[in-house]
């Protein structure tokens, strides 16, 4: 049998960093070494562009090292011994100072946390006009997810939100990040759905909102949860200090046409309002998938039948997985759940799988299921094309990516979600049966 690695997930290190680069006017200072940035810069970059070039030589600056994003204070031997201090203080005057940054977030390496040096009482001499934030600690090896949530939750704790009068039909949408696959595009599909329903969104937490409309986060009437293991702790934090209610859909993600119409149903009670005009839109989409399903089916009798195997963190492997069991009659050959606090949506994700007789899918290694359709991060679908020895149809869902450029912008949520995934799908399935 051929060799099987498996990927080395982000920690709680990254999930920091992802969570304060997703602030659209924020600088990120990584304190520790050189080698802890490239990654990261690299990935910020990627899914959230800033900068028109992507030539190395248009960031020559000391601390940068050739990248736009995530500079760093390059640290040593002798710094872990005696101590960044200098660096820090030539780093926050090179950088701090530029007037394009509303939010200057200096974040530890999990060795610089080591160091003892006093993060907050440096910064704060040295950052005087603009607001700050420090990180001592991000969690080590704890969870991407938990690091995600931290680095936000201290941010709206150090950041008072702006006096501001309640909007009625106003929202913010928490537990996204700009390390989810088609982030963008997302969320603007979902902001295209509510706003047929005259809802708007204030700001999303944290995945391309400014600091000033992210301090103006009380506006809104309504937390919208999405991925829990990014916004649960997030949505009861500002209940429990702003008395801003919060609502987790019951339907869970808007991933595929009825789990959507659900999604905007749910929304729409909390608000009073009409989902009629975004159902329709919505069931508009459907029959239009529909045509292109049946003409398929009817020949082929696919997708019915075919099987496919998921990996992804539990709110998007539990959407993904009932929608293409009941809807389009697919059959799960192995279920992985990418780690993470194991909440609601892992507890209803067994439960489907053993109602429907599929339970010894949970946990099955995805590489080596053999299925037809693989949905899984980039360097999955390559392992497990790899292990198949015939070809198997790869959707890109997480990131790492395989490098495709997405120059027309998706999403995966909402009814253009749908219809993309489903024509992946089919044509994934022409691929392999023809």
């Amino acid at each position: 049998m051929q060799p099987c690695s498996e990927n080395i997930w982000p920690d709680a290190f990254s999930g920091a960093i992802f969570a304060l680069e997703g602030i659209k006017d924020a600088v990120v200072i990584l304190n520790g070494p050189t080698g802890c940035k490239f990654y990261h810069s690299a990935i910020s970059d990627y899914q959230y562009p800033r900068d028109l070039s992507f030539d190395p030589l248009n960031y020559p600056e000391i601390y940068y090292f050739g990248q736009p994003r995530v500079p760093a204070t390059f640290l040593d031997g002798y710094d872990y011994v005696y101590g960044a201090t200098a660096k820090l203080e030539k780093i926050l005057q090179k950088v701090a100072v530029k007037p394009e940054y509303k939010l200057v977030a200096v974040v530890n390496s999990p060795g610089a946390a080591l160091i003892g040096d006093d993060l907050e009482g440096l910064v704060k001499g040295r950052v005087v006009d603009t607001p700050y934030l420090c990180i001592e600690n991000t969690g080590f090896s704890g969870l991407f997810t938990e690091g995600f949530q931290t680095a936000v939750l201290q941010l709206l704790q150090n950041l008072d939100p702006v006096p501001a009068k309640t909007c009625p039909l106003t929202v913010n949408l928490v537990g996204i990040s700009i390390y989810h696959k088609h982030y963008s595009g997302s969320i603007k599909e979902l902001q295209r759905l509510l706003s047929l329903c005259g809802i708007s969104i204030q700001a999303t937490f944290c995945a391309g909102s400014d600091l000033t409309r992210l301090r103006q986060y009380n506006k809104a009437s309504l937390n919208i949860l999405l991925h829990p293991e990014y916004g649960l702790q997030l949505c009861q934090w500002m209940h429990k200090h702003h008395n801003m209610p919060f609502l987790s859909p019951r339907s869970g993600l808007p991933l595929g046409f009825e789990a959507s119409k659900n999604w905007i149903r749910e929304v729409c009670a909390a608000l009073e309002v009409d989902p009629v005009p975004a159902v329709l839109d919505i069931e508009a989409c459907q029959a239009h998938a529909f045509l292109h399903l049946s003409r398929y089916n009817s020949v082929t009798g696919l997708p019915r039948g075919a099987t496919f195997a998921v990996k992804a963190e539990p709110a998007l492997a539990a959407a993904l997985t009932v929608w293409l069991h009941s809807y389009l009659g697919m059959v799960p050959a192995a279920v992985e759940i990418i780690p993470a606090h194991l909440g609601d949506d892992a507890v209803f994700l067994e439960k489907y799988l053993r109602e429907n007789g599929l339970d010894s899918t949970l946990g099955a290694s995805v590489v080596k299921s053999g299925a037809d359709v693989v949905l899984a991060d980039g360097n999955t679908l390559a392992q497990a094309q790899l292990l198949k020895g015939k070809p198997c149809a790869g959707i890109e869902i997480a990131l790492p990516s395989l490098g495709y450029l997405d120059v027309v912008e998706k999403s995966f949520l909402g009814a253009s979600g749908a219809m993309l995934l489903l024509e992946q799908i089919l044509n994934g399935l022409r691929f392999i049966y023809g």
